[in-house]
């Protein structure tokens, strides 16, 4: 019977090391979940964040950055829409970082008017949220805030040849134990999920379940002797 596990240092996997701080830092960020305070939906009921966490956590992650406007027209205006581009520089260890991000936004015209300047409403609030937008997406995309909530995590600290070796002979010795063959099979593809930062929970709590059938077993098998 396999023994249980205790948690070990996870091990890089990104091969250089020039640059594993700035690294180790984005994916820290990137796998922070994000205040639920500070999470919105929108009205097609997708999740977004509010401006105002994504700032502060730039500031506080990234003291030294920029907001500059990009190309020769940063501000555009159509019929319908605004749209501002923008670059967000960023001082990352050392380092000089950019993302550059289009946003755009909807023009509020008066009810029943036509769609002229003229009849425009708050024109200034649509150039600041098509701002915002843009704004959003760097931050994101450059620095990993709010990953959780834009769909952008991606987990890089896969099992070790160790661990693999000893979760797939906890997965035979559930077999030998006679472990039912639907919960093998969701233990076998839980493998896919499973990581160096999970690892000791979910081996753990696979191991109970095979430690248990075994007690199970070795309890009938001493009553059918007496």
């Amino acid at each position: 019977m396999p023994k249980k596990t205790t948690k070990d240092t996870i091990v890089s996997i990104n091969g250089s090391t020039d640059n594993v701080a700035i690294i180790e830092k984005r994916e820290q960020i990137s796998s922070s979940k994000t205040p639920k305070q500070f999470v919105k939906k929108r009205p097609d009921g997708f999740d977004y964040v509010e401006e105002s966490y994504m700032r502060a956590m730039l500031n506080k992650s990234y003291p030294n950055w920029s907001w500059i406007s990009s190309g020769n027209n940063p501000v555009e205006l159509t019929t319908d829409w605004v749209k501002v581009t923008a670059t967000l520089v960023i001082e990352d260890n050392g380092v000089v970082r950019q993302f550059f991000s289009p946003g755009a936004a909807r023009i509020a015209y008066k009810r029943g008017e036509p769609h002229t300047l003229d009849n425009v409403i708050d024109l200034d609030k649509a150039i600041a949220s098509a701002n915002t937008n843009a704004f959003k997406r760097s931050v994101n995309r450059l620095c990993n805030i709010a990953d959780d909530v834009y769909k952008k995590q991606v987990k890089t600290d896969f099992m070790t040849i160790e661990q693999e070796e000893q979760y797939d002979e906890l997965i035979k010795e559930a077999k030998k134990q006679g472990m039912p063959l639907t919960r093998l099979a969701n233990w076998a593809n839980a493998k896919e999920r499973i990581y160096q930062s999970n690892f000791v929970d979910a081996y753990n709590t696979f191991y109970e379940e095979v430690n248990h059938l075994q007690t199970k077993k070795q309890t009938t098998k001493k009553k059918k002797e007496k």
